[in-house]
């Protein structure tokens, strides 16, 4: 077995390790459709995918999968005592979940414009305009922290060989 794909394979050669980062990544992916307005619930479950709507909804379908996989590793990484400092740990994931969850909250402008006044409106502007890079940037967040936890976890494999 390769050094790179020993961490990888022995997290998710167990199944519950797949099941946790299936079930965190459905809800994320529900949640961040719901907020881009392409999933809805009311009166019945529509999936709607409008013009141009297609790199936001591939960018936080990997987001809400990448964010499955960084919190299954966690999770192995925390039962198996790899990493002393928890901070650490959750960090990478954490911030990048949080940066996704922004980029995609921005049809909730009304929201924010009618609670924050002036600020919401400029808030919903810079997220509007800039929800790609927001993207882009929890992306790569979240391939940091997969890079981050996967190196503690190859490096604690090589050490118990």
């Amino acid at each position: 077995m390769s050094k790179h794909s020993l961490g990888t394979k022995s997290i998710f050669s167990n199944k519950i390790y797949v099941l946790i980062a299936i079930s965190v990544a459905i809800p994320f992916w529900i949640v961040f459709n719901v907020f881009d307005q392409l999933l809805f619930f009311s009166p019945i479950v529509i999936f709607y995918m409008r013009d141009g709507a297609l790199l936001g909804f591939l960018l936080s379908t990997a987001a809400a999968m990448l964010t499955g996989i960084v919190v299954s590793m966690n999770i192995y990484a925390l039962r198996h005592a790899i990493s002393k400092s928890l901070g650490s740990l959750f960090s990478g994931s954490s911030v990048g979940v949080t940066t996704s969850m922004c980029a995609s909250c921005s049809s909730l402008a009304f929201f924010l414009t009618t609670s924050l006044g002036t600020a919401g409106l400029a808030i919903s502007t810079f997220l509007s305009n800039y929800q790609i890079h927001l993207r882009l940037l929890s992306l790569v967040i979240l391939i940091l922290a997969y890079y981050s936890v996967h190196k503690k976890i190859t490096a604690s494999c090589s050490r118990k060989i």
